[in-house]
């Protein structure tokens, strides 16, 4: 070997193999297809809750319009109708209102009170079972104040 001559210096190595690039797609992808379903349920529990608060405003809604006019005029009358004004046409609701013993009230005394609002899946306007609804009851007594407030 002449003096001159050097021996090849060995090779440094730049970048990655293709399996090391294999297995890190597969690792990322490994652990991405989890989280993806974990996202997609955790939107769909989202959507849903959202549904039930607002099933929940609108019940309150109706419950505190039918106790005011309870209070008022003693309306006994019952209500259906949906939130369609709003933007939420599935969304519908029916009100009930009774001073009969039967219902759970007393006559020209205590009045018994009804909501349920739900989405009307099947757009039959009417409640089935396995719509998502929502139902609140409440009883206004007729006292001598709102007979007087109401004569004034």
């Amino acid at each position: 070997m002449p003096p001159d001559s050097t021996p090849p210096k060995p090779r440094r190595r730049s970048g990655y193999s293709l399996l090391e690039l294999v297995l890190a797609i597969a690792l990322a992808g490994g652990t991405l297809a989890p989280a993806l379903a974990l996202l997609r349920d955790g939107m769909t529990v989202s959507r849903e809750t959202d549904q039930q608060l607002l099933l929940t405003n609108y019940a309150i809604q109706i419950l505190e319009e039918r106790m005011a006019a309870a209070s008022a005029s003693w309306d006994d009358t019952a209500a259906s109708g949906s939130f369609a004004a709003d933007g939420f046409a599935s969304i519908r609701y029916t009100a009930t209102a009774s001073d009969s013993a039967t219902d759970g009230g007393e006559p020209n005394a205590l009045m018994h009170i009804h909501v349920t609002t739900y989405v009307d899946e099947n757009a039959n306007t009417t409640y089935d079972t396995g719509e998502p609804s929502c139902s609140f009851r409440t009883k206004v007594a007729s006292l001598q104040s709102y007979v007087d407030k109401a004569t004034n």
